[in-house]
């Protein structure tokens, strides 16, 4: 199961790796001498960066890799198509121009 963040590699991604339970994915041989992470498989673009996370079958991605512009820039382009190219937006939360929007958010 894919899961998809926008620039996630520069931010959302360490709180991933700081945070995800070793226990579900840690295997020790029979021995009780070796520990390995089988399940845990991570695509870097260098030390601090990643493509791609992958703990058992879910994927975290980082969109911004594929789409280099920031979220609010690649919805007004496809915005300037017409409100026609949202048609599951449209489906789903309505019509209203407030869903086409960015939102503020509370970060304090």
């Amino acid at each position: 199961m894919p899961i998809i963040f926008h620039n996630g590699s520069r931010y959302d991604n360490h709180y991933l790796i700081k945070h995800f339970a070793k226990q579900y994915v840690q295997k020790t041989n029979a021995r009780g001498t070796k520990t390995t992470y089988d399940d845990v498989k991570i695509i870097p673009l260098n030390a601090e960066r990643f493509l791609q996370i992958q703990i058992g079958n879910i994927k975290f991605l980082d969109s911004f890799q594929f789409l280099s512009a920031s979220l609010e820039n690649l919805v007004s382009l496809l915005f300037k198509g017409g409100k026609q190219n949202f048609h599951n937006t449209i489906r789903y939360m309505g019509d209203n121009d407030l869903v086409f929007a960015k939102g503020i958010y509370p970060y304090s």
